[in-house]
């Protein structure tokens, strides 16, 4: 017993520390309870997001326990000034892996990005679901085309590996790789934008965003481009020869404005700050947009400005407002019909949130683009075709897409 009373009057440092770390947990319990409605909402925002509906009931379950953990994570009392306090400690130790509970691990390229790494993937369920989906549509007469986004490390053919930490493999080119030539050698349409892409003059920080794992609003418009050239080219889509070129746009810059998914996660003195330039056509524009969320949508008419923008992702001061949305965002499904559009093509796309610019600003050049998110849509994707009666249905992801629900379209529905 003397021993056992010696041993506490010796380690008073060490009670002290413990202590210490229990006030700080006690206080940071008090401070989520008190912010429980905030941490409510994130529950069933990331829950709606990511869990779609009439999903298996284990699924949900699983959806429900992953949505809580995130929202209680996210929602911890001064969560942002602990990340601060790591995330100094990591820059000053000159680390360049930092670990993260929701992606394992977080990394610090080359040119000073933060990004994660995609994990390998089986892919021949998601060609399979594919396939179905362009029989069905086949079975419709409506055309089918695949198209290959990057994502934010390139293929190793670009030295996207030199630009990750040493012994770290990326494997979302790869599992990309795979999926375009099973769906070649099956006769499915694709265009891998990649190639185009990376062969840009634009530089890598140009291209993405430092704090983000979605390119910039740059990157996006240069894609654009690529993609009308791709489908004047093919399909005859009648967008106007040069259209997406920088004098019919106009750019500003709002400098050290935001911070992305990734640069939440790692705090500003470790991942820093992003410019974000939102670019807007300079010729007359005329829209009627739809987004369908709940049971009844919403509509808005006018400029590309006014019906296409959301623009409380840009006046909101706090530069952790998700900026990238203010090209209409996620949303289960969206009309875009141009009222000046020069020829009469209508699309569907079938999109993950690499998409977002991409829509908007392709749907300067068409009559009519709709967009469903397969994380929320939940009807039969080939009877929705039919009805809709596009001339093309393109599906459009980005290297680090293949997985549920990305590739359930409900065709037995």
């Amino acid at each position: 017993m003397n021993k056992i009373k010696k041993i506490f009057e010796n380690h008073t440092r060490e009670k002290i520390t413990a202590l210490l770390f229990l006030l700080i947990i006690f206080g940071m319990f008090i401070g989520t309870a008190l912010n429980a409605r905030t941490v409510g909402a994130s529950f069933i925002n990331t829950y709606r997001a990511s869990v779609p509906t009439g999903a298996p009931y284990l699924e949900r379950i699983k959806g429900a326990i992953s949505a809580a953990e995130s929202a209680v994570n996210e929602g911890a009392f001064q969560r942002q000034k602990y990340i601060e306090l790591y995330g100094l400690s990591q820059r000053a130790m000159g680390k360049n892996v930092i670990t993260d509970y929701n992606y394992g691990s977080l990394y610090k390229t080359t040119y000073g990005q933060i990004t994660f790494a995609g994990v390998e993937r089986y892919v021949d369920d998601s060609c399979g679901a594919v396939y179905d989906l362009v029989n069905n549509l086949i079975s419709k007469d409506i055309d089918f085309l695949y198209i290959q986004l990057p994502f934010k490390v390139p293929p190793a053919r670009y030295n996207g590996d030199k630009q990750l930490p040493a012994n770290v493999k990326d494997h979302a080119n790869d599992n990309a790789d795979k999926f375009v030539a099973a769906l070649n050698a099956a006769s499915v349409k694709t265009y891998d934008l990649r190639d185009d892409f990376w062969q840009s003059d634009m530089t890598q920080n140009e291209l993405f965003f430092d704090t983000d794992h979605h390119w910039s609003i740059q990157g996006a418009f240069y894609a654009t481009g690529l993609i009308a050239d791709y489908l004047n080219e093919n399909y005859d889509m009648q967008i106007p020869e040069s259209l997406y070129t920088k004098e019919n746009f106009s750019f500003k810059t709002y400098e050290n404005s935001y911070i992305g998914s990734m640069g939440r996660r790692v705090g500003r003195i470790y991942g820093g700050i992003d410019d974000f330039t939102l670019i807007t056509p300079n010729f007359a524009t005329d829209y009627t947009v739809r987004h369908i969320e709940g049971e009844e949508p919403k509509e808005f008419s006018g400029t590309f400005a006014e019906a296409v923008l959301e623009n409380e992702y840009i006046t909101d001061p706090d530069p952790t407002t998700n900026r990238y949305a203010v090209y209409h965002g996620d949303y289960r499904e969206l009309h875009f019909i141009n009222h000046l559009a020069q020829g009469d093509k209508k699309i569907l796309i079938i999109k993950d949130s690499f998409s977002l610019p991409v829509y908007s600003f392709l749907s300067l050049g068409i009559k009519e683009v709709r967009a469903i998110d397969m994380r929320l849509f939940d009807r039969n994707v080939a009877e929705y075709a039919a009805e809709y009666d596009p001339d093309l249905v393109i599906l459009m992801y980005n290297a680090d897409s293949f997985a549920y629900p990305m590739f359930d379209f409900h065709l037995g529905e």
